[in-house]
């Protein structure tokens, strides 16, 4: 899978074009079941990751949280539309993610959704990109195909 984020690279930080490299790799590596470890890999071991009303601390919350997310879902496809920087380690994105239900593989569920990403930039990570903070905004009744 390819993906795209588009984004005025003019109006980003110095490291601008390495988070919207990882972000596009990130959505790559969400929307493959079996890369949970490399999912985990993305966060410092401290981070939070907030999904619509479920939170998750440091690297074994967000690992469980990781697999919940795939337990009624047999696909998904992110489409991260665009990236709008705030300081040298802040972005807000947002986009849509297509899932198809287990339970209802015939038909696939549009859900759309921004996101906030503050970025540790490798201070503490010989220059590495990885998230602190991810919020993603959604309504998550929308997942169960029900809306």
């Amino acid at each position: 899978m390819s993906y795209n984020i588009l984004c005025d690279i003019t109006l980003a930080p110095p490291r601008g074009a390495d988070i919207v490299e990882f972000m596009n790799n990130f959505y790559r590596i969400s929307d493959t079941e079996e890369l949970h470890e490399k999912y985990v890999e993305s966060f410092t071991e401290d981070a939070t990751l907030i999904m619509g009303p479920k939170e998750a601390k440091g690297t074994d919350g967000i690992r469980t949280l990781r697999h919940g997310l795939w337990t009624h879902v047999a696909s998904r496809k992110h489409t991260p539309t665009r990236i709008f920087f705030s300081g040298e380690n802040e972005i807000m994105l947002y986009g849509g993610v297509n899932y198809r239900l287990k339970a209802n593989p015939e038909n696939d569920v549009y859900v759309p959704w921004a996101g906030r990403v503050v970025f540790d930039l490798g201070e503490k990570l010989e220059g590495e990109v990885k998230m602190q903070f991810y919020q993603v905004y959604l309504d998550p009744s929308a997942q169960s195909g029900k809306k």
